[in-house]
């Protein structure tokens, strides 16, 4: 019996048995990753072309995250997809949301230059320049154009006439008390009380028209707080009242009113009558001008929504905040407990 002679490559320490390299031989050597494919322009060539173009296309089969470069360019290519589907829904309702959109922006805008206006306005509002107030000896700053919303400054001029038409009256009065003591009529006795009495007022009554109600007034048109409109409304309320008293002119009121008047033309002192009559006449006129500037002020307090119950919350929120306020409560509810 033949033995059977062995094939050299049966040895198992022969290095071409090892699986490994076995496989790699049988293996197609082909890259699944690529195929050939013909060229489609190739069918539009002559026909007598010798040549057959073939290229490379990626295999479906392959590992999308086989390597860093594929996963890249599998994210590049669904951003690619989600931004076209992205512009065509776009493009469908593009007539309906742009003009949304157009709207909205428009409406921003407009917000935009409204701030903008209203801070420009609330700058010039502001108080750069010095004292200017009175001439003479300026001790405050007033400025009815810078400080005053626009659609106020109209009223805010009339109240500020008024005050000056007060101020032209008090002092037309002394002159006709003055000339009224230089006359002596024999139905007037009392010219020196007359005259010492609105002498008085001359200097007192400009100050005290000016800071209670003229001052208040301007500040409440400026700030628009409450407790301005309300000092006006109180002590404007007195002064309407004493312009009324004066204009009647009650012998030892220091007022040349209508009874003096009366008085002076009667005795025949027709120039000392005239001098009256044009101070009656005054105090006629501011009476009138100041009830209607009074009835302007309460409409637009009203309409502006303001009430006393805020006047007096203001109030006692500024005593509240006032240092010398809370050291005269602290003194008092002190000497209470000893």
């Amino acid at each position: 019996m033949a033995h059977h002679q062995a094939s050299p490559f049966d040895d198992p320490s022969n290095p071409f048995q090892d699986p490994t390299i076995t496989s790699a031989l049988t293996s197609n050597n082909q890259d699944s990753a690529f195929a050939l494919e013909q060229d489609p322009l190739h069918d539009r060539r002559n026909d007598d072309d010798e040549f057959t173009t073939f290229r490379q296309y990626p295999d479906n089969n392959q590992d999308p995250f086989s390597s860093v470069h594929d996963q890249k360019t599998l994210v590049d290519s669904q951003e690619q997809q989600v931004i076209g589907g992205s512009s065509s829904s776009n493009s469908k309702r593009g007539d309906g949301s742009n003009g949304d959109l157009n709207a909205r922006e428009e409406a921003l805008r407009q917000k935009e230059r409204e701030l903008a206006e209203r801070e420009a306005n609330l700058q010039e509002r502001r108080r750069p320049h010095a004292n200017n107030f009175p001439p003479c000896f300026p001790i405050m700053y007033l400025d009815i154009t810078t400080e005053i919303p626009l659609n106020h400054q109209s009223t805010v001029w009339w109240l500020y006439r008024e005050w000056l038409w007060f101020e032209l009256t008090l002092v037309w009065n002394f002159v006709a008390c003055l000339c009224l003591l230089f006359s002596h009529p024999e139905s007037v006795t009392s010219a020196p009380t007359d005259l010492g009495i609105s002498l008085t007022e001359m200097f007192t009554h400009t100050l005290a028209s000016f800071f209670l109600w003229y001052r208040p007034v301007y500040n409440a048109y400026m700030k628009e707080v409450s407790l301005y409109y309300t000092m006006y409304f109180i002590f404007n309320g007195f002064h309407i009242l004493y312009t009324i008293y004066k204009a009647v002119g009650i012998p030892n009121t220091g007022g040349a009113g209508l009874i003096l008047v009366v008085a002076l033309f009667t005795d025949g002192y027709i120039v000392t009558g005239v001098i009256a009559l044009l101070a009656a006449i005054c105090w006629i006129g501011m009476g009138c001008l100041a009830i209607y500037l009074y009835k302007k002020t309460y409409d637009h307090y009203k309409a502006a929504g303001h009430t006393f119950k805020e006047a007096k919350d203001d109030a006692y929120g500024r005593i509240g905040r006032s240092s010398n306020a809370r050291d005269a409560a602290i003194s008092m509810a002190w000497n209470s407990h000893r």
